[in-house]
């Protein structure tokens, strides 16, 4: 059987095709054309981003007979005949972790190459050794023979003893950019005449996290079905998400449209989609997009700030999924949690409204400020809110409260609604309707003067936009609460409710006129 592995047959052979590692690369071909090679180097980092690949080609470049600005030939008998060469030692560490290994390694040490100028040790994962093996390991570091070279490689350096790191080179890899190890999926694909979408190639780079190896093996067995490789294999094969999908959930929360969201968020449990992946893929992509926002100041619903906060919710999620409960369940309570508090002070502005907003000269949004300013009344006086609030109850029916909340939810989507109308009618909920006067609630209590201060402009703003007269008036959740309370009290007491004049200073709530009434066509929330 003849067949290799992609990660294995585009194993780098010399320097020029390891990818991502460019400083590193250029002080050990440096050291090579300089002649000053260490005696114990250290490579650390992330998995598959190239530490055994350098490994190996630094010690076939350092015995290669015609070494050319610190690369290997790749033609001479060292090169040719590296893979079979005794003097080329590796060790994995994770198997091999017992001093008897290391001695046995030691004793090995004292003889001289039997093809090259140097034997060479690639250990493996040499955090996993023990600590009788580290020691062993350390009396070999401080003393080398001059023809040995040991090369350490390790995706935990904070295991390794400071006594061995002392004793070594030590070279940090970073994880591959994103580009780079799509460029070089795209000529693999060439090679092997992978038939692959570029959206597909960039789903498979975000994968690997910033492994070349593992972008290569999920590109291997995505190749095997014999099919173009697209976005939507990936997420089935894998069972996975793209970027576009967690995009798409994200404009999901821009629309404010809950329901849509927890429809996304079944398919991901039917799809078996993995909880923490998909986690990830949101904070991710929901931060860039909260300091492109920030630094663009680009105009949306959701600001930096919202989705800071929606970061850090999903943040939190992933501290809970080892309890006996659903992960995707946790998701949409935490979602559910961010809606409720971000819906009570955001505004919501269309697509439509973006355009009118970019395209509006700025001297024309000036004058609209200064001209709804203008519009706004003095400060009302605490008794209008008492006798509001009263009339209201007079006429209140539940056929008047369906009516004016589906009134007000047209009237605050017109896209010629916008600045702090546009605000405080987002953050409002009518409670209580007659079919003239409405109580609303506002869950941020500053809207609450600010509204009941410009109840004119926003009356006659109503009455423009969708030709209702209604006559409003904004108080605190916690007010409603108590309003509703006497409200009911007098409704089982028989207290009448009568029309009071709005010149009217004082209000007796107990004032008992006009009919009392049918508690069964009366909503309150």
């Amino acid at each position: 059987m003849n067949y290799k592995v992609l990660y294995r047959k585009y194993r780098p052979s010399d320097f020029e095709n390891i990818v991502g590692q460019d400083y590193i690369i250029k002080t050990l071909k440096n050291s090579i054309k300089n002649g000053n090679i260490s005696h114990a180097y250290i490579f650390s980092g992330p998995r598959g981003t190239g530490k055994t690949s350098t490994a190996k080609v630094f010690a076939k470049a350092i015995n290669c007979l015609n070494s050319k600005d610190g690369d290997p030939c790749g033609e001479c008998d060292f090169c040719l005949n590296f893979a079979e060469n005794p003097d080329i030692i590796e060790i994995d560490a994770a198997s091999n972790n017992g001093v008897d290994e290391i001695r046995t390694l030691i004793d090995n040490v004292k003889l001289t190459p039997t093809n090259g100028k140097y034997k060479v040790y690639i250990i493996d994962e040499v955090h996993m050794l023990s600590t009788s093996a580290f020691n062993a390991l350390l009396l070999t570091l401080e003393e080398p023979p001059a023809h040995s070279i040991f090369i350490l490689a390790t995706t935990n350096i904070e295991n390794v003893p400071i006594t061995i790191l002392s004793r070594c080179q030590r070279f940090d890899f970073q994880k591959i950019k994103i580009d780079d190890i799509v460029n070089r999926l795209k000529t693999v694909c060439e090679k092997e005449s992978i038939d692959i979408e570029d959206e597909a190639l960039q789903e498979i780079a975000e994968l690997s996290d910033g492994g070349m190896r593992d972008s290569l093996s999920l590109l291997d067995q995505l190749s095997k079905n014999g099919q173009k490789i697209t976005l939507e294999l990936i997420e089935k094969q894998i069972k996975t998400i793209s970027q576009k999908s967690i995009n798409d959930f994200l404009n999901t929360i821009e629309d404010n449209d809950f329901n849509k969201c927890l429809e996304i968020i079944n398919d991901y449990r039917m799809r078996a989609v993995d909880y923490k992946t998909l986690i990830k893929k949101i904070i991710t992509i929901a931060s860039k997009k909260a300091k492109n926002i920030k630094l663009n100041g680009k105009i949306q619903r959701l600001n930096d700030k919202d989705y800071k906060n929606l970061v850090l919710k999903l943040a939190e999620s992933l501290t809970k999924i080892n309890i006996n409960v659903d992960s995707y369940t946790i998701l949409e309570m935490y979602l559910l949690d961010f809606f409720e508090t971000n819906n009570s002070n955001q505004n919501t502005i269309t697509e439509e409204e973006k355009n009118v907003i970019i395209e509006q000269p700025k001297e024309m949004q000036e004058e609209s400020i200064r001209e709804e300013n203008r519009k706004e009344n003095v400060k009302i006086d605490n008794s209008l809110i008492d006798i509001r609030i009263n009339n209201c109850f007079v006429g209140a029916q539940k056929k008047y409260l369906e009516e004016a909340k589906e009134d007000l939810s047209n009237y605050s989507s017109s896209i010629n609604i916008t600045g702090k109308i546009k605000a405080i009618m987002l953050d409002s909920t009518v409670v209580a309707a007659s079919n003239t006067n409405l109580i609303l609630t506002c869950k941020n209590e500053h809207n609450i003067d600010t509204a009941n201060n410009m109840l004119n402009t926003i009356e006659e703003s109503i009455q423009n936009e969708i030709n209702k007269q209604y006559k409003l008036i904004f108080i605190s959740e916690s007010r409603w609460q108590k309003e509703r309370e006497k409200y009911i009290v007098n409704i089982k007491n028989k207290v009448q409710y009568k029309l009071l004049d709005e010149v009217v200073k004082e209000v007796d709530d107990n004032i008992a006129i006009n009919d009392v009434f049918d508690k069964s066509k009366v909503e309150i929330i």
